[in-house]
């Protein structure tokens, strides 16, 4: 039963990673009262096995790929094409984003465009430079690791902002950093005994998912609105503290239980260049570093 639904959660979880792209399907998603929008990223045709894959708003103004490290001591970046106006060829910027070694970056899948004015963060006396869009653009750092008997993966959002100024484009990399997703088994049952302590459920399974959405309130900038889930299985286990320190598990343990502390809402605001929450965060750690 238990590696039915360890088979069943991976299974979940590569299902839920192959969806994301094929999820933008219409533009825009969300707007707010300021005008921002939230949109969908299209995944572009068919890439080459070397290719990175290409995602672009639905109409071709914006296009986004991952590239990886082009060596030693240099970070990972988001590739941003940027095709304004009647302009033959896009414009290019690149975000920089470090990622550890066996580590992985993806684009994320979606992007906000700020409304006309907004976003430069000072006066822009050019009126070329002022018509042209500024926008939040991700990537998606996943890292992984292995435990004997099981592993882990988390993948952290990192939000950048590119726009555009008197003397030319900004790229501010790291406008927020949040934790989106992230999966851990740990423990084993090792004899019999364990089997028997463990009412036969031999991991203890995490699982932390996020989604960011906008804030209908915003105004200039945009409001981003932050929702967590977490949750264990078998219920009572924590990764801070051996799961049998309270005693054998019992069948009626033997259940998904989502972890209130770990499971919010906050909405971040942006100022002095960063997105701030209107809270602090709890300490999730234990669901979200692998």
């Amino acid at each position: 039963m238990n590696c039915t639904r360890i088979a069943y959660a991976l299974l979940s979880a590569l299902l839920l990673a192959s969806s994301l792209p094929a999820a933008a399907d219409v533009a825009p998603v969300q707007q707010d009262a300021a005008g921002n929008r939230l949109e969908a990223l299209l995944q572009q045709g068919e890439q080459g096995a070397d290719e990175p894959e290409r995602y672009c708003t639905a109409d071709g103004q914006w296009c986004v790929r991952a590239l990886p490290s082009p060596g030693d001591d240099q970070p990972a970046s988001l590739e941003v094409a940027e095709r304004a106006g009647d302009a033959a060829e896009p414009q290019m910027r690149y975000v920089p984003i470090d990622v550890v070694d066996d580590g992985d970056l993806r684009v994320w899948p979606f992007i906000v465009r700020l409304a006309a004015g907004t976003g430069a963060g000072q006066a822009v006396a050019d009126p070329q430079q002022a018509a042209l869009q500024n926008v939040l653009v991700g990537g998606l750092v996943e890292v992984r690791t292995m435990y004997s008997g099981g592993g882990a993966s988390a993948t952290t959002l990192q939000l950048a902002r590119i726009r555009h100024l008197d003397e030319g484009i900004q790229v501010d990399a790291d406008v927020l950093s949040v934790a989106l997703s992230a999966n851990k088994m740990i423990r084993a049952c090792f004899s019999e005994r364990d089997f028997d302590q463990r009412a036969g459920a031999c991991h203890d399974e995490y699982s932390f998912d996020a989604q960011l959405a906008l804030a209908t309130e915003g105004q200039d900038m945009p409001v981003l609105r932050y929702q967590t889930e977490a949750s264990n299985y078998p219920a009572g286990v924590s990764p801070q503290r051996d799961s049998l320190a309270k005693g054998r598990l019992k069948k009626k343990d033997l259940r998904t239980e989502q972890d209130a502390e770990c499971s919010y809402t906050r909405q971040f605001h942006f100022s002095d260049g960063v997105f701030h929450p209107d809270q602090a965060l709890p300490d999730c750690a234990g669901y979200t570093e692998p």
